[in-house]
């Protein structure tokens, strides 16, 4: 009987010391109880405007398919689907849409044109996957830039000028490496009726 009392003391005081390491070894983890003072987004670029998103509301980045499959009798900023790992995914100009000017992907002639010219322009392109409930949607951008940890204390007031019809998705600008960047909410752009009326 002794022996199963001192048993149970030295497993407590063995528990206790283990329970005393990890509290301090969890001192130096961040406290999820203060508010961030960063928020991560992936910069872009349509053109030569650059944008910033939320990471949250990206899926993947991918390089432009092999092929895409033109959907007859719809505008020309939404350039067709492609297959991506087996889910059809709609793609979408993003300099078509929010700027009036098409990216050199789409078209059959501006892409063999481009491709003469070297391509190099095209290699930078990416398709940023937006996420949404349904069907995934995939927007063109002149480049990825990638990931950035955008700082709150670097909120601008207001946005630059000159976003077209990205104004009414931008809410809001960040100064990074210099330059007012503004944030463009894609998720929110997508659901806009503008997206559901791609037929011509």
């Amino acid at each position: 009987m002794a022996r199963t009392n001192r048993a149970r003391t030295d497993l407590r005081e063995l528990i206790r010391k283990l329970d005393a390491r990890c509290r301090a070894q969890a001192a130096g983890l961040p406290d999820d109880s203060k508010p961030p003072d960063s928020w991560p987004a992936v910069l872009f670029r349509v053109g030569n405007q650059p944008f910033l998103t939320p990471l949250e509301q990206l899926a993947e980045v991918l390089e432009l398919p092999a092929e895409v499959t033109r959907v007859p009798g719809t505008k020309s900023w939404l350039l067709g689907v492609a297959n991506n790992r087996g889910t059809l995914l709609p793609i979408f100009d993003l300099a078509a849409l929010l700027q009036g000017s098409p990216s050199p992907t789409g078209g059959s002639a501006q892409r063999a044109e481009r491709e003469h010219r070297g391509g190099s322009r095209r290699s930078r392109e990416r398709i940023l996957v937006v996420r949404q409930d349904e069907l995934p949607c995939g927007l063109v951008v002149s480049e990825a830039v990638g990931m950035r940890h955008i700082k709150l204390g670097d909120r601008l007031e207001g946005v630059p000028e000159g976003l077209g019809a990205g104004r009414p998705y931008a809410e809001e600008s960040f100064l990074l490496e210099g330059t007012s960047v503004p944030v463009i909410q894609l998720a929110q752009l997508i659901t806009d009726p503008l997206f559901n009326s791609a037929m011509a």
